[in-house]
Formats: structure tokens, sequence, C-alpha cells
């Protein structure tokens, strides 16, 4: 069997293409989501809404923000991920009950801490060794101070 014969995706299938939903229906836009069916309609009243810079929630979301569904499947608590147009940065809306709420969004801060600090570790890590390699091409003799 040829690589055409068996389409893009390997194993037989074919690529999707507009109009391949179910029954033949065109799929809805990652942007219009349902409410999970064990999720309880009065838990969407108050939600708990934060920011972030847009490069961490590439980070913590993956750059299509694939890993919002597992999240939620993980946290039992719905998310969305917006882009705020006035700034780099994203608004997080956090669904649930209080208390999953309050996880979730110390979990998330506490990740987005971590990569600002690998972030900042990394910056000084290059002038770091941009230092060095100013400082190595100097004289090879080491210069001890004669009392």
């Amino acid at each position: 069997m040829d690589a055409d014969a068996t389409g893009a995706c390997g194993y037989g299938r074919t690529a999707p293409t507009i109009g391949d939903g179910l029954l033949g229906l065109p799929l809805l836009p990652p942007w219009i989501r349902t409410r999970p069916r064990w999720f309880p309609v009065q838990e969407l009243r108050n939600p708990v809404l934060f920011y972030l810079e847009a490069w961490l929630a590439d980070l913590l979301f993956g750059p299509d923000r694939a890993i919002v569904p597992k999240m939620e499947w993980m946290s039992l608590a719905p998310l969305t991920v917006g882009t705020v147009k006035a700034r780099n940065l994203v608004e997080i809306t956090i669904f649930g009950w209080p208390d999953v709420q309050h996880l979730v969004k110390s979990r998330l801060l506490s990740l987005a801490s971590r990569h600002r600090e690998h972030r900042a570790r990394a910056e000084k890590m290059v002038q770091l060794e941009e230092f060095w390699k100013v400082h190595a091409s100097g004289p090879q003799t080491p210069q001890h101070p004669v009392a």
C-alpha cells in the first residue's frame, strides 16, 4: 500500500476535512463549547477569573490550547482560555465548586511561577556564558599579584 492510499493520518485513515463531523454534519468551531454532562449548571454562576502572560499560557496549555480539555477532565473544572487584545495577556476563567476553583487556580499559578523562574534562570545563564566568552578571550596566563 502506498502513502497516498492510506491517507495522511496513516493506518488506513484519511485526513479529516471540513464537513467530516458526526453523521456528515460540519464540525463546530473550537471556541464553541458545550457544558460537560457531569457538570451542574448552577456551578457556572461564579467563575474565577485571572490573567497570565501569553507566553506562560503557551507553556501551560500548549500553543493551540490542546491541553485545556485534559486539565478540565483531570480537575473536573471547566476552563476557558482567551486572549486579551489590549495587552499580551491571556484571560483564564475557571468554573466549578469554589474549593476546586481555588485548587486549579493555585496549581496554575504555581506552574506559572515555576516557568518564570526557569526563564529567569535561563536568561542569567545566557548572560553568564556571554561574560565567560568575553573574558576567556583575554590573556591566557594567570596574573598573580606579587607581594
